[in-house]
């Protein structure tokens, strides 16, 4: 199921930094604290991978500013393990506009619903798709070196989490940290990834500016706290994180953000994925051809483009465009060359990267086709990615500034 492209954006950024603040949290632990949450992260995981048929997770997070909410979004989502089959409900809240959607899946049959629109759309997959399957994101590779980078920025705090075990086998971790506690490297980390997330959500939504403030200055983190209840039987139940930050965008005008996550977990081995009733309804039904869906690579060749944006005295402005050509497509590989052309006046944003040629052969294809190449003359290379379902690629290559960066790129036609 894929969220709207702004909330998306949004929600990815606001994961991501809970996910950093609520690892701070974890990692400045007592020992004994830091491994029983460790245990009941990666128990719970391998549970859902392969011990329990089916399960409830309920996941909300919420983004405030100076206490006012801006953005909000709550998944209910109903999992079947044995049946390959999933169900979830999203609805979302992006200033005061609310919307809700609806997505059913399983092996053969993906149904999805908008709340502004009355029509169920249908996909039926000629060959049975995969379905629903839990990812342990403990077997994903570079797991371990994430653990160990949390574990250099968070240095010698230990003492922060109280682990209380209560009469029915259950315990409860919890803990904050504030600002005086919270090391300089944190923070500095911490106010590097504020500003480019705020830059590239602003820039990539320009019609949703007004979603993430321009913080850009005095940022810092003030304050991590949270709960974590596992049950007698090692799972974990429900997860609180609030995390805080305290900047100013360009006027000085001082902001709190505020990101506040819960999880919940429920009805273990007792949850029931219901597909929904069509019957009278208004349906929209496509046949995927899910076989080879890359029985065709030739159609990849051709020109891409996207825009090059700059932000100038508060206002959004075209400076140039990005030009991709696809030269050779095959089953393996995929060729061609990549050209940034400028507006008059705007020549000097032109970087080192802005003519080159490339030769990519593909890696895995369970996600999609990504390939990586090395460029003449540096030791960084580059990565093209194909939207095998779309007409959309996504090429990357080493930046002096990615503020000015778009790597997403659309097909011309002429």
């Amino acid at each position: 199921m894929k969220l709207k492209k702004k909330t998306a954006m949004a929600i990815s950024f606001t994961v991501g930094m809970l996910m950093f603040a609520t690892t701070v949290l974890a990692e400045v632990s007592s020992k004994s604290g830091y491994e029983q949450g460790k245990d009941a992260l990666k128990y719970s995981a391998a549970s859902f991978e392969n011990k329990y048929s089916n399960y409830t997770i309920d996941f909300s997070i919420t983004l405030k500013d100076n206490g006012k909410i801006i953005m909000s979004e709550n998944r209910l989502g109903k999992y079947d393990v044995s049946k390959h089959a999933s169900e979830n409900t999203d609805t979302e809240t992006i200033g005061n506009k609310k919307s809700k959607f609806h997505c059913y899946s399983d092996k053969n049959t993906r149904i999805i619903k908008n709340s502004d629109k009355d029509i169920y759309n249908v996909t039926e997959f000629k060959v049975p798709d995969s379905g629903y399957t839990f990812e342990n994101p403990f077997k994903r590779e570079g797991a371990s070196d994430i653990e160990k980078i949390a574990d250099a920025l968070v240095g010698n705090l230990k003492d922060y989490v109280v682990v209380t075990n209560k009469p029915d086998g259950s315990k409860e971790l919890s803990g904050s940290v504030s600002q005086t506690q919270i090391p300089a490297l944190i923070n500095a980390v911490s106010s590097y990834m504020l500003k480019n997330k705020v830059i590239s959500i602003n820039r990539r939504d320009p019609s949703e500016k007004n979603i993430m403030p321009s913080i850009t200055k005095d940022i810092y983190l003030k304050e991590v706290k949270g709960k974590m209840l596992v049950g007698k039987n090692g799972l974990i139940q429900n997860v609180l994180g609030i995390g805080t930050l305290n900047g100013k965008d360009d006027k000085g005008k001082e902001h709190n953000l505020t990101f506040e996550l819960l999880v919940k977990i429920s009805n273990i081995n007792s949850t029931v994925v219901n597909k929904p009733n069509l019957s009278g309804s208004k349906i929209k039904k496509v046949i995927q051809n899910n076989e080879d869906e890359f029985a065709n690579p030739e159609k990849y060749i051709g020109k891409y483009k996207n825009n090059i944006i700059i932000e100038k005295d508060g206002k959004f402005q075209k400076i140039g465009e990005r030009l991709l050509t696809i030269t050779h497509s095959d089953t393996n590989s995929i060729k061609g060359t990549y050209h940034e052309q400028y507006l008059k006046g705007y020549e000097n944003y032109a970087e080192k990267m802005s003519d080159i040629k490339f030769d990519a052969k593909y890696g895995s294809k369970e996600n999609g086709l990504n390939a990586n190449f090395k460029i003449e003359g540096l030791s960084q290379g580059g990565n093209i990615s194909i939207d095998i379902r779309g007409t959309n690629i996504s090429f990357n290559i080493p930046q002096d500034s990615y503020e000015t960066y778009d790597s997403h790129f659309v097909r011309v036609f002429d």
